[in-house]
């Protein structure tokens, strides 16, 4: 509490900048362009990635991945389902590896209909290699049917996150099988094969693992949590940190968040119990283990949002209500358990948010603005503001000198697209 009451108290110092450049509209189509929340832009910053939602909730009935170049505008349909339905199988929320030229996106399942539609435990990671463009390359393997095998998943892996490395995927999880909350876990290379395979059982070239520990009903004041999910690896280490559901001594529930140590998962992931296979291996493998980080008041905050790391992997970065219920960004030191305020604005920050590469600033949006705050200069600039047509989560560009977000377009008194805008910082 000590550094939230001392920056409370110097706030004064946090200067609205207002800025000067014109934002550059990217995209054109009459037709949604939704940026996924993390890692949308090509290893050589050359190209933007996205889906063509025009709105959050129908990945089910959106059916292509796409890609815009950031200079000439040029665009590439990278892949497009066959024979789509109203019911899926539907595909969204798309991120670049780190290092190829190489896409993953979800995916859902190629037998949706009426009754078995797209849905959050019907889908799996779809990888694209861009040279071969169209051709889909199953991540993680599913098998619904028993015997259950280890390394493939029961359910719909979902906002994957490639580790910096490239070595590495995280995931949150549903599960088809069991009725349970979400989970979070990781893949990595390792073909997993399942025979005999069709629309909802099928082999993958990553092996994948639940790393989480969840339970049904958490103890009140334990370190037991409920639900996993919305996690962020810590720069560049294996270490992965992610919020869960825990009760407080009241059994109110709140979320916190968590770390685990994922360095050796490789080898982990033959120490399961084989008994663990009949309940369709949801528990983490043996030597895998998750640690409390935040012990706050009142809590993350339960508005949707992804952690972020410093470059450095020391500090966590999330969201939080202050005690006039106003949503601000904090940050906690993973080692000591410090929390820290950092933004203060006066009215709640409504998106979630990335960091820079350098770690210096962040952008968001808040008070119907584009905020990018610089965190040495305890300082932001007003980019630009619209009353109705931001919309999602703004990312940096690979060389943290342009901001890429979505914006929605009128094209007539009846239609907007959500189009994709580039403004130089």
């Amino acid at each position: 509490m000590f550094f939230y009451s001392f920056f409370k108290a110097f706030k004064f110092v946090e200067i609205r900048i207002m800025n000067f450049f014109t934002p550059i509209q990217l995209t054109f189509g009459s037709y949604g362009h939704t940026l996924h929340h993390c890692q949308v832009v090509s290893p050589d910053n050359q190209w933007v990635v996205y889906d063509t939602r025009n709105e959050d909730t129908a990945i089910g009935t959106t059916t292509r991945i796409e890609r815009v170049h950031l200079s000439t505008l040029e665009t590439e349909v990278l892949y497009e389902v066959q024979n789509p339905n109203e019911f899926g199988p539907g595909v969204g929320a798309v991120t670049y590896a780190p290092h190829k030229e190489m896409v993953l996106f979800i995916h859902g399942l190629m037998n949706a209909n009426e009754h078995k539609p797209y849905a959050m435990d019907r889908r799996s990671g779809v990888g694209i290699d861009l040279h071969n463009k169209n051709l889909p390359i199953h991540f993680d393997a599913r098998k619904v049917s028993k015997p259950y095998i280890h390394g493939a998943l029961r359910g719909g892996t979902h906002s994957h996150c490639w580790h910096s490395s490239g070595d590495l995927i995280s995931f949150t999880y549903n599960d088809e099988v069991l009725s349970t909350e979400r989970m979070v876990g990781v893949m990595f290379p390792k073909s997993v094969d399942v025979y005999p395979e069709d629309a909802e059982n099928f082999s993958g070239t990553h092996y994948a693992a639940i790393v989480s520990q969840i339970t049904s009903n958490a103890a009140p004041g334990s370190d037991e949590i409920e639900k996993a999910f919305d996690e962020c690896w810590l720069g560049k280490s294996r270490i992965l940190a992610f919020q869960g559901w825990v009760r407080d001594y009241a059994g109110n529930r709140k979320t916190e968040i968590f770390t685990i140590d994922l360095n050796d998962i490789e080898n982990c992931v033959d120490r399961f119990d084989e008994k663990s296979l009949s309940f369709g291996s949801l528990n983490p493998p043996q030597g895998i283990f998750q640690k409390r980080v935040t012990r706050t008041l009142k809590g993350v905050s339960s508005f949707r949002h992804w952690l972020r790391s410093s470059p450095d992997g020391l500090y966590v970065y999330f969201m939080m209500e202050n005690e006039d219920d106003v949503r601000n960004i904090y940050r906690v030191q993973r080692f000591n358990e410090t929390v820290e305020q950092i933004t203060f604005h006066e009215k709640s920050i409504d998106s979630p948010f990335n960091i820079s590469s350098d770690g210096h600033r962040l952008v968001y949006f808040c008070d119907h603005s584009l905020i990018v705050y610089d965190m040495i200069k305890r300082s932001f600039k007003c980019l630009i503001a619209d009353e109705i047509g931001l919309y999602g989560i703004p990312n940096f560009d690979q060389n943290d000198e342009f901001i890429l977000f979505n914006q929605y377009v009128h094209e007539n008194l009846t239609s907007k697209f959500l189009q994709i805008f580039k403004i130089r910082l």
